[in-house]
């Protein structure tokens, strides 16, 4: 169980390296928010060779997120931050599941409104404006995010099993993520991926301890027959 464990965590921190290096395919992806106010950029980029690959590597970063969340609370299931860790978890599949949602907007949307416009048809910018519904979609994901990493961040600080902090790493990397920079997202993807590396490596550390102990205990032990 233990090796499932760390295993789903490592995926986790994986996922925020794709999304580091993946940031580094386009100049700066804040560009597709300001879609109404810069149709030219934003046409170029959604069309530009790296962009598919940057939006298709959002598709599998999220999945291999909801694999390692799923882990990290099987972890957390059986200490006494059990109840904050499930709340946690329900939060955070939700924010994954939104964020499939908008990743396949971002591939199969964003491109065909950005042919329109380099076409001249400056109106269909519309289609992909964060105003209405759009917007509050997008902004839905980012609040269920915060919200089920800070539970699971305090479940991770009660539960006593995993460093205390690790949780609270993972909710800031997450919370710089909308700040604009190629840099700043950079970062950002990358230490909250850091975070669950660490959370990876300390449940190894003490299964490792664990099994150590268990061999020395049973070096230790005399049969009853040798007596």
């Amino acid at each position: 169980m233990k090796k499932r464990i760390v295993s789903c965590l490592s995926i986790l921190g994986l996922a925020g390296l794709v999304f580091a290096f993946g940031d580094l395919l386009i100049p700066q992806e804040n560009v597709i928010f300001e879609a109404a106010q810069r149709p030219q950029a934003f046409a170029e980029l959604v069309t530009s060779s790296t962009y598919s690959v940057w939006a298709a590597r959002g598709i599998v970063g999220v999945l291999m997120e909801m694999i390692g969340t799923v882990g990290l609370y099987l972890y957390l299931q059986k200490t006494k931050a059990e109840r904050l860790a499930f709340y946690g978890l329900l939060l955070t599949l939700m924010h994954q599941i939104l964020g499939v949602g908008v990743f396949a907007l971002v591939i199969f949307l964003f491109p065909a409104v950005g042919e329109m416009v380099l076409a001249g048809n400056t109106d269909a910018v519309r289609f992909a404006t964060m105003d209405g519904a759009l917007g509050a979609f997008m902004g839905a994901s980012l609040l269920f995010t915060l919200a089920g990493l800070a539970l699971m961040a305090v479940a991770i600080w009660k539960s006593g099993v995993l460093p205390k902090w690790s949780g609270w790493v993972a909710f800031l990397g997450f919370a710089m993520i909308p700040l604009p920079g190629v840099a700043v997202q950079f970062i950002a993807n990358a230490l909250w991926g850091a975070a669950y590396f660490w959370m990876a490596y300390a449940v190894y550390k003490n299964y490792s301890y664990q099994e150590e102990s268990e061999e020395k205990l049973s070096e230790n032990l005399i049969p009853s027959n040798s007596l």
